[in-house]
């Protein structure tokens, strides 16, 4: 979905990268299993801590986070979200990651992180 958004308005395909997806779904667990909603997790602070505890190389990070029914639902949400959208178009980020984790409910939180 993301990729397809960027080509909507003329971006290259960020590439979607493995390790990204796994610390993007650590985030989405945390949130869930810590009962909170926030960039800044209790357990790994943000998104650039994150990254350096997990010893992934980087030049520049953002991060997305969303909690809804479906991720439909989280994309449609950052794209509505001035901030979000921004990292979503940003042309300097060159891949992403994104994680999931379902809670009790069915509901999703999804994390989205960008790096170049």
């Amino acid at each position: 979905m993301l990729n397809l958004d960027r080509a909507r308005y003329d971006l290259p395909s960020l590439a979607l990268d493995p390790e990204l997806c796994r610390i993007a779904r650590i985030k989405s667990e945390d949130m869930r299993d810590h009962h909170y909603f926030a960039h800044t997790s209790p357990t790994y602070g943000d998104v650039r801590a994150m990254l350096t505890a997990f010893g992934y190389d980087y030049n520049a990070a953002g991060e997305n986070i969303a909690h809804h029914a479906t991720a439909e639902k989280c994309q449609a949400a950052f794209l509505s979200s001035p901030g979000h959208r921004r990292n979503i178009m940003n042309k300097s980020y060159k891949k992403f990651g994104v994680g999931i984790a379902v809670d009790a409910q069915g509901f999703i939180y999804m994390t989205q992180i960008f790096v170049r």
